[in-house]
Formats: C-alpha cells, structure tokens, sequence
C-alpha cells in the first residue's frame, strides 16, 4: 500500500472503506412489517439506500436479525423484503430509532 492510501485508510473509519456502493439519500414514508404473516406494523422514514440496502427511522424499535417487509407508504405495491442489520437508540433529544436493513436476497417478495 503506498503511503498516500495508507494516509487515507487510516483517516476512514471501517464502514468507510468497506462500503463500495453508492448511498442516495431521499426521505420517503415507510411501513415497516414485522412479525407473524406482517401483524405487527410500524411507520416511518428512509433516510437513505442502497443496492445492498437501506437505513430507516421509526417510532419503534426493530431487533438485530428481525425480518421485516418494508412498504412504500406512497405506492403499496413497491414492497420489500430485508433483515436488520444494526439498531441505533435514541438519542435523549429524539423519539425515534434508527436501523440498517439489508435486502434479504433467500426471502421471496
């Protein structure tokens, strides 16, 4: 590795370097199903997307693993299915949860 890329390696954090597509950043409503055959559904925000997947924001917390069918509020037959990834509490200012979810490629849509 020459220094220049070491230099600029070492100022990015791993998510940094090991993300190779691109992130498009766009709010559009959500809801959010969980559970058995979907009963439990939640409403929220994108924040941003990608090939692999998206990032949301909801009222409610998702679990790590959780299987979850996200719908787009605006157009009901754009729905997909994905796993969280991570999860993000939050903050004492804010009401809402953030989480990552990755397109789950084994689940039929």
């Amino acid at each position: 590795m020459s220094p220049l890329a070491a230099e600029v390696f070492m100022g990015q954090s791993l998510s940094e370097v090991s993300r190779r597509e691109e992130r498009i950043y766009v709010t559009l409503p959500v809801t959010l199903r969980t559970g058995w055959q979907g009963a439990t559904e939640v409403n929220g925000n994108t924040v941003d997307y990608s090939e692999r997947g998206l990032r949301v924001r909801a009222s409610a917390p998702l679990r790590v693993r959780q299987d979850v069918e996200v719908i787009v509020s605006d157009n009901p037959t754009l729905k997909r299915n994905y796993s969280v990834m991570w999860v993000r509490e939050p903050s004492t200012d804010q009401s809402v949860y953030e989480a990552g979810l990755e397109v789950d490629r084994d689940r039929p849509e």
